[in-house]
């Protein structure tokens, strides 16, 4: 038996392998880790309360600025691009549709296996 956020091994692989699994999903339900797209207006903010010691750390700043909020979405495969593409998942919480970047995945659950990315 398999569940969307229960694993019993762990694997590292890198991006493409992990998309790959994701693309072969079909109808099975599981759990994936990802950054969302840019806010603007939280860039903004980070920015203009950034302190004089934040921009001698120029790379961490830089890092902080052009990485979306993590976010995480039980679901199942509904429609699915290329390798490196978007991917439209049926958010089994909310009901509604949301769109994988598979470029931003962090980790994937399913099949009782939890493939992280290699960073």
């Amino acid at each position: 038996m398999s569940s969307a956020d229960v694993f019993a091994t762990e694997e590292k692989l890198a991006l493409t392998k992990v998309a790959e699994a994701l693309n072969s999903a079909n109808s099975k339900c599981f759990t994936v880790c990802f950054n969302t797209k840019i806010d603007d207006k939280v860039a903004t903010d980070k920015l203009s309360n950034a302190k004089a010691d934040d921009f001698k750390n120029a790379k961490k700043l830089a890092k902080d600025l052009l990485t979306g909020k993590e976010t995480t979405i039980v679901g199942r495969l509904s429609n699915s691009d290329n390798k490196l593409g978007r991917s439209l998942v049926v958010d089994l919480s909310s009901k509604g549709y949301r769109q994988v970047d598979h470029r931003t995945i962090n980790w994937l659950i399913i099949n009782n296996v939890k493939y992280t990315v290699k960073k």
